[in-house]
């Protein structure tokens, strides 16, 4: 859902103006973190989240096209790159302080906390945002975002639920013809209305279509590793939570202090080498990986995490700086939109099918001990792994054609 509901808050953004947008979305989730702190049942903090999710979707992508459309191409990748640190940084850290929080205070006061650093966050903003933007008068595509609701979370439902209830199951089928009714009509109606969410016809442009397939192909493989890895170190090596936590912290560290290295490489050299090399320490990471098995030490799995992170890091600053550079300044929210979708539906869908291919390994053999878990893992991103190889590939050669930067 976040990804389909970016798609059309960055088109929004567009139309409306981001740092609007982006102001709106953030007092919404921080509305919805006060609320849930206080509410008394299940069904209004579950509504509440809700009201949470939406901001997110809101924010998450206008922040990317707001960088990029006050920095200019000689200093847009060092910006993007210390965006994209500070947001390891916060899954480097959130995890540790929300649980800190609820051991001493209670799960009521992890949303008080996230109440509390908005409402600072907000004053900032509105103080800091002053003035009136711009607004273009073009009509937005409410059907388009109809299908693309209906169409995309419907495929992900169908993926997570096959694996257990069987592919032929008439729930199955439902979903599935649901997913390409809804995506269907939603490449049908962007390519035939004036004010698509999302362009289509950007994709004819090499660059943008090989920045976004090489962002969906490695961010499918290396996202589910942030499932996998804590449930292999918890199964097979019997970590404890907390000797688990720390260690899966090891991937969004690395990926922080590459990022802002990544970004002043971009601005330095061709963002697309940047990337490239990136990509290639990610399948050097995921390769490593797949290797892991029950006698793996401590030491080696966060020495390879700890690579996978710092693919990560060069790899996503460089690549949202070479996509930002082949369409022109006035759908930088409609593209920010794009890379946060693409992003987030590939990881949900990486994770899908990496659960997917777990669970056929698992009917292959008798019994689900550590050993058995860890043969599973090792399937499935085996399988997974040639995206990666892939996304390298699309990446090698690249025709540069970038609009002009121009309002």
């Amino acid at each position: 859902m976040l990804s389909s509901f970016s798609l059309c808050f960055g088109r929004v953004g567009d139309l409306l103006g981001r740092r609007a947008i982006f102001k709106t979305g953030l007092t919404l989730y921080t509305a919805g973190a006060g609320l849930a702190a206080i509410s008394g049942s299940f069904a209004q903090l579950l509504g509440f989240r809700c009201v949470m999710a939406l901001g997110l979707a809101m924010a998450a992508p206008i922040a990317g096209a707001i960088i990029a459309s006050i920095h200019n191409d000689e200093s847009r990748g060092r910006a993007l790159g210390l965006v994209a640190a500070s947001i390891a940084l916060g899954r480097t850290t959130g995890p540790t302080i929300g649980g800190f929080i609820l051991q001493l205070w209670g799960w009521r006061a992890v949303f008080l906390a996230n109440c509390v650093f908005g409402i600072a966050t907000c004053l900032t903003l509105f103080l800091i945002f002053k003035g009136r933007e711009e607004h273009h008068k073009v009509s937005f595509d409410f059907l388009g975002g109809l299908f693309l609701v209906i169409g995309f979370p419907s495929f992900l439902i169908a993926l997570t639920v096959g694996t257990r209830v069987g592919w032929d199951a008439s729930a199955i089928i439902f979903w599935l013809c649901l997913a390409a009714a809804g995506i269907v009509s939603f490449v049908w109606r962007e390519l035939h209305t004036a004010s698509p969410l999302m362009n289509l016809r950007y994709f004819k442009n090499i660059a943008v279509t090989k920045c976004m397939l090489s962002l969906t192909l490695a961010t499918m493989v290396f996202y589910p590793v942030s499932i996998f890895g804590a449930l292999y170190l918890l199964n097979v090596i019997r970590a404890s939570p907390l000797l688990a936590g720390l260690v899966m912290a090891t991937l969004p560290l690395f990926t922080t202090i590459l990022s802002p290295m990544s970004g002043r490489l971009a601005d330095r050299f061709d963002p697309r080498c940047v990337a490239v090399v990136g990509l290639c320490i990610i399948l050097l990471g995921l390769f490593l990986y797949t290797r892991l098995g029950e006698a793996s030490t401590l030491v080696w799995i966060v020495f390879v995490l700890s690579i996978l992170g710092g693919g990560i890091g060069l790899f996503v600053p460089a690549n949202e700086k070479a996509a930002f550079a082949a369409v022109p300044h006035r759908d930088y929210g409609m593209l920010s939109a794009m890379l946060t979708a693409f992003g987030t539906g590939a990881g949900a869908l990486g994770t899908a099918v990496a659960v997917a291919l777990t669970e056929a390994s698992r009917k292959t053999h008798i019994g689900r001990d550590a050993v058995g878990f860890a043969y599973d893992q090792q399937f499935a991103f085996s399988l997974l792994l040639p995206m990666a190889a892939l996304a390298v590939l699309v990446s090698v050669r690249r025709k540069k054609r970038p609009y002009a930067d121009t309002n």
